[in-house]
């Protein structure tokens, strides 16, 4: 049995109001049939309520459907987010201006949350744009979805080129093995080591969405040692230099004096002497502060276009006592800080050839690149590394002449440049290597 077509609204409203109008007129023809009134003046009454009838009739169905479309096409805008159109009330006490009203505050009340949620929006973005976390979402199909700009530099990639690729182009599928938090050893294209991992998730759009933070704890915790030590470096230079100042200044005084002074030869010599050393104490612990002021000072790097063979052909030259042989090819160049990269390869060679002075031997320096670095190797053939656990400690040193602050300073350097410095013993043959991983892009 096929089913009742529906009526339309509009059609229902238009015989419900010639029904309403419809009633009194017949009735009011019925009465004057019933008093037999004349022909003409029942066909006159006749025609002039058919008038009045369908005029207010159809006048009154315009109303009504226009204020409806009105209304509706008011909820259409707001379904289609535009919520600056509004509905104009008649009457303050119908029930149509009511429902005007209702809508007029339906879309003052979500143009007040939208603003509240770009506003939300905008403070998230900068949030996500600018902390020192990296943050990578996934799909479903673990697909990347958000890269924030600490992501970038942790991958050494860009948003634009990567949302949307398998979470397996950034060789990141171990994130997938968390459950919730873990510090882990990971290995990225610009950095590699300790990163504590945080995996939650979301749902965009209905679909699940997978969120991981990723932060350096070695970065961290070097952060804060590097902070400590140059809290320590400013107390302790301020405090001796205020104390080698008057010193030095008391020691060249008397000095002065004496000369003018009817003293005994042996009273003299000793006298001029032990002003000299103290002097010359003064003079090189001042130096010895001064160089430790390094860890403190050290200025952004002023980056620009580097050949790499260039620099270090210019750094070995330096080292004309040292058999170093090079194998780098001439088409490597980076962004780097020509000035502080040149100070790291001075003193990994300086310690290099410092390490060979019992057992003479080779510096080797290799350089190759992949996809995302340019990865140098400084190995030599010294005494090696006996313990590892202090090579990156302000103030430690082996040797009689050494400061402690070489390795310190060259890491923080080189991390510095987004880089990753570090140090072993080589496993082929005796001796130290270093490797210096700077990022190509």
């Amino acid at each position: 049995m096929a089913k009742k077509a529906r009526v339309k609204f509009e059609t229902q409203l238009l015989k419900y109001l010639l029904i309403a109008t419809g009633v009194p007129v017949a009735l009011l023809l019925l009465v004057l049939w019933y008093y037999q009134a004349s022909t003409n003046l029942f066909m006159l009454i006749l025609l002039t309520l058919f008038c009045i009838t369908g005029y207010c009739a159809i006048t009154m169905y315009h109303k009504i459907t226009f204020q409806f479309r009105t209304l509706s096409n008011l909820l259409e805008g707001m379904s289609h987010g535009d919520y600056s159109l509004r509905g104009r009330r008649h009457s303050r006490d119908d029930a149509l201006g009511e429902l005007v009203d209702q809508i007029n505050n339906l879309a003052n009340t979500l143009t007040e949350q939208r603003f509240s949620a770009m506003e939300g929006q905008h403070l998230l973005k900068k949030v996500i744009q600018h902390i020192n976390v990296a943050i990578i979402a996934v799909d479903e199909q673990q697909q990347l979805a958000l890269l924030n700009p600490a992501a970038e530099q942790l991958l050494n990639v860009s948003s634009e080129q990567m949302l949307g690729k398998p979470l397996a182009n950034i060789d990141a599928q171990s994130l997938l093995t968390i459950s919730q938090q873990q510090v882990m050893e990971l290995t990225f294209a610009n950095k590699k080591g300790q990163f504590q991992v945080i995996r939650d998730n979301y749902r965009d759009h209905g679909h699940q969405h997978d969120l991981f933070f990723i932060t350096d704890v070695n970065h961290l915790l070097r952060e804060q040692e590097r902070q400590a030590w140059q809290n320590l470096i400013r107390v302790l230079s301020h405090e001796i230099n205020n104390s080698l100042t008057p010193i030095s200044s008391f020691a060249s005084t008397i000095s002065r004096l004496a000369k003018k002074q009817d003293l005994s030869s042996d009273f003299a010599d000793n006298l001029q002497q032990s002003l000299t050393i103290i002097g010359e104490r003064s003079s090189s612990l001042k130096q010895f502060i001064d160089s430790y002021r390094q860890l403190t000072h050290l200025p952004k790097p002023q980056k620009q276009n580097t050949n790499l063979l260039a620099l270090l052909t210019k750094v070995v030259a330096i080292f004309k006592q040292c058999n170093i042989e090079l194998d780098i090819s001439d088409d490597i160049t980076l962004a780097l800080d020509p000035v502080q990269i040149e100070q790291v390869l001075i003193n990994v060679i300086k310690n290099a050839d410092e390490a060979m002075q019992t057992c003479p031997g080779n510096i080797s320096i290799c350089a190759s690149t992949d996809e995302h670095n340019a990865i140098l190797t400084i190995a030599d053939q010294g005494i090696g590394i006996a313990s590892s656990h202090n090579l990156f400690t302000p103030f430690y040193t082996t040797k009689k002449q050494g400061s402690g602050i070489g390795l310190v300073l060259s890491r923080q350097i080189i991390e510095a440049h987004n880089g990753f410095l570090s140090m072993a013993n080589r496993n082929s043959e005796r001796g130290c290597q270093i490797t210096i991983q700077l990022p190509i892009n």
